[in-house]
C-alpha cells in the first residue's frame, strides 16, 4: 500500500489509517469518537500553524519591500523623512548614521 502525502486527502489518510491502528484495543464505542476528536485537533492545529506562517511571511514581505524603497530613496537621492523611520529624540546622530549609510550605499 503506497500512501501519497503531496495530497492533503493523501496525508488525512495515512493519519487515518495509523490511528485506526493505534485505537484497535480501545473499544468500538468510543474508538470512533477519540479518532474523530483527535482528526478535529490535528486539522485545527495545522490551520492556525498555516495562518500564522502566512501572517509572518505577509509581515516579513512588509518589511522587506519597505527596506527596497528606502535603499532605492537613497540611491536616488531622496530625502528620507522622519516619519518613515522611528525616532527616538536624537535627531541629530540619526542624521550622521543616515550620512554614513548613503556614503557606504554610495560606494557600492
Amino acid at each position: 500500500m503506497s500512501m501519497n502525502f503531496e495530497t492533503q486527502e493523501g496525508r488525512a489518510n495515512y493519519l487515518n489509517d495509523k490511528l485506526d491502528n493505534l485505537l484497535s484495543g480501545i473499544n468500538a464505542s468510543y474508538g470512533q469518537a477519540l479518532l474523530d476528536e483527535l482528526v478535529t485537533r490535528l486539522t485545527r492545529t495545522i490551520d492556525d500553524f498555516n495562518q500564522e506562517v502566512e501572517e509572518i511571511m505577509g509581515d516579513l514581505k512588509e518589511s522587506s519591500d519597505r527596506r527596497s524603497q528606502i535603499i532605492h530613496d537613497l540611491m536616488e537621492g531622496n530625502d528620507i523623512s522622519n516619519s518613515d523611520t522611528e525616532s527616538d529624540g536624537s535627531d541629530d546622530e540619526s542624521t550622521r548614521e543616515m550620512s554614513a549609510w548613503e556614503k557606504k550605499l554610495e560606494g557600492l
